[in-house]
């Protein structure tokens, strides 16, 4: 009996592309949820999510038989922790910040048996044997192994066509490290970090490998697939369980009234105060006003209306049904207090 075929591994080879989610949740009932959506595969993360090779094995595990497949990545590509990973069943792996080809060669051989690898024959205690109860384990496992390296540095980028000539399986493009290392830090839309990327991919498929990425981007996912990349992530359960969670947070308490208060000062420099505090915040608020009357309002739901006539300035502080109301209060009176017109300056808020 042979090992387990990599179905994800045949259909990166037959060109067929696979679409994927990227779980860093770091919580095997988490995974279970994800798997019920029905990616092609998931990224299991253990580079940037609180994950060690048990918490990545559970999650694997609750994977496996749902219809997904469940690629790993590595926090480093280290051949002591490559073994550990294949020795509990991970078929598929993504090795991050691959930077040469002898590197990419380095990681082949730690993903196969000697005599073609170093890879240790231990598979009697191992997951991926099924503890000893496929017999042709060792002779079958490295045509089912699945070798992803990820290139997400100009580094990297140099070096791609000596990492495209070894027996890696496919070459995976990071764009928000490697818009950093651009000097695009934060913005992998930038139109440089997209060029490098597409040529990338452009580059991948035509050595004959599988290309991946992973973006949120819409345009840019059908831009890559256009190009012939085979594995695409389109998604991330952290950022989408932190924005509905978010936004469910944002729906209840619209469902309370906000706060407010309101105050009044006696001056003849109404109109110079409402004009100087709109000024002051227009470049962080959303902010309207002409001589009289005058409005800005904060993203965090944070507002201030502002009245002025010939002898008096009237001020309206509000926030959301949790805001902090009398810092806020605070904190408009104080920004005022500083434009004062040789005169002393206080507003005397309404109970």
């Amino acid at each position: 009996m042979p090992a387990p075929q990599n179905t994800f591994k045949a259909a990166l080879k037959a060109g067929n592309p696979q679409i994927g989610c990227w779980v860093g949740l770091a919580n095997s009932y988490a995974a279970e949820i994800a798997a019920t959506a029905q990616f092609d595969w998931l990224l299991v993360d253990g580079e940037h999510a609180p994950n060690d090779l048990r918490s990545i094995l559970e999650q694997v595990q609750v994977i496996e038989g749902t219809g997904s497949t469940a690629v790993a990545r590595l926090p480093i590509g280290e051949t002591w922790m490559i073994k550990q990973y294949l020795d509990a069943g991970v078929q598929n792996i993504l090795v991050p910040m691959v930077e040469s080809g002898d590197q990419a060669r380095e990681l082949v051989r730690a993903v196969q048996y000697p005599p073609h690898g170093v890879r240790g024959v231990g598979s009697a205690l191992a997951r991926a044997s099924r503890f000893a109860a496929i017999p042709d384990y060792l002779k079958t496992a490295d045509e089912q192994i699945c070798l992803l390296v990820q290139v997400e540095n100009r580094i990297g980028l140099q070096a791609l066509e000596d990492i495209l000539e070894t027996d890696v399986n496919g070459v995976f493009i990071g764009p928000s490290d490697l818009a950093a290392d651009m000097g695009h830090i934060g913005n992998a839309g930038h139109p440089e970090v997209v060029e490098a990327v597409l040529d990338a991919i452009t580059r991948i498929v035509a050595a004959g490998k599988a290309a991946g990425i992973l973006t949120l981007d819409p345009e840019m996912q059908r831009k890559c697939l256009d190009l012939g990349a085979t594995f695409v992530a389109t998604n991330i359960d952290v950022t989408l369980f932190a924005n509905a969670i978010r936004g469910a947070a944002e729906a209840g308490l619209s469902l309370l009234p906000d706060q407010s208060a309101s105050g009044v000062v006696q001056t003849a420099a109404a109109s110079k105060y409402l004009q100087q505090l709109c000024k002051h915040w227009s470049h962080k608020a959303e902010v309207s006003f002409d001589p009289t009357q005058g409005s800005v309002s904060f993203p965090g739901g944070n507002r201030v209306a502002l009245t002025a006539d010939d002898n008096s300035l009237t001020v309206t502080a509000t926030t959301g049904p949790r805001g902090n109301l009398a810092k806020w209060q605070e904190v408009i009176e104080t920004h005022l207090v500083r434009f004062a017109f040789r005169e002393n300056f206080q507003i005397n808020w309404s109970d």
